[in-house]
């Protein structure tokens, strides 16, 4: 096996278990702070539903992705181009959806996603 493919594959297995982490730490965490946000009359009631399902898909959002890398992580270290395309395509959302989150609030710790992307998009870019 090329040596180059094997890294790229621990790298998507070390992405997908930490985006499927985060994203599961994400769902839970956040449900309970928008729950007791409601009850302390922070954020309306008649939007806590809503916010509370948007809280529960985003995390889901990132352990699909994450679960997605995990599944063609195998393939990864065969070559396959698809699953090569898929895991660039994975890398590409997360560093765009990181420097939208930045544009959108700018604060420096929403950059993580962005930093995530690059080190899955930048080898498979740099060794195809």
């Amino acid at each position: 096996m090329n040596p180059r493919c094997r890294v790229v594959r621990y790298i998507a297995l070390a992405l997908g278990a930490l985006l499927c982490g985060i994203g599961i730490l994400h769902a839970i965490i956040n449900v309970r702070s928008v729950t007791r946000a409601i009850a302390r009359g922070e954020i309306v009631e008649r939007m806590g539903a809503q916010l509370v399902a948007n809280v529960v898909l985003a995390g889901l959002a990132l352990v699909v992705l994450g679960s997605f890398l995990l599944l063609i992580a195998s393939d990864l270290e065969k070559g396959k181009r698809s699953s090569w395309r898929i895991a660039f395509l994975v890398g590409v959302f997360l560093t765009l959806s990181g420097a939208a989150a930045y544009l959108w609030l700018p604060r420096p710790s929403v950059f993580i996603f962005s930093a995530l992307g690059l080190v899955l998009s930048g080898p498979l870019l740099l060794w195809r």
